[in-house]
């Protein structure tokens, strides 16, 4: 199981995890400040599935950040920069899941093409 990683130098990541504990949250964070937001929006093979996305955020503050408006008009806009990385998992039944390969090879391209700033590694 994966998550998706948004690191603060705008590059995206498939992250290999074993579950979608805070603890694992936290670990990938190296911080146990993380603020969880629910997207907006989502690719559309997830909402025709009934999936939605939400997202971890470091929010202890630093000098790399994504930029303030990064969350755009497709997610939930907080007006502040986001410090650190950012961690995005599924939601279904109102519970975070981490998400499959093939989920992760649907959300990484949609996410390149809401925000152009990103890149793949």
């Amino acid at each position: 199981m994966y998550l998706v990683r948004v690191s603060s130098n705008a590059t995206v990541t498939k992250e290999a995890v074993a579950d979608c504990s805070e603890q694992t949250l936290c670990d990938l964070l190296a911080t146990d400040v993380t603020e969880r937001l629910r997207a907006l929006e989502a690719p559309e093979a997830f909402t025709e599935q009934g999936i939605a996305l939400c997202y971890y955020i470091d929010g202890r503050g630093g000098e790399r950040q994504l930029d303030a408006n990064f969350c755009g008009t497709c997610l939930y806009h907080t007006g502040c920069p986001i410090y650190g990385d950012l961690l995005f998992a599924a939601v279904q039944a109102h519970t975070p899941r981490s998400m499959t390969a093939a989920e992760c090879d649907i959300l990484i391209p949609w996410l390149c093409e809401q925000f152009a700033s990103l890149s793949v590694l």
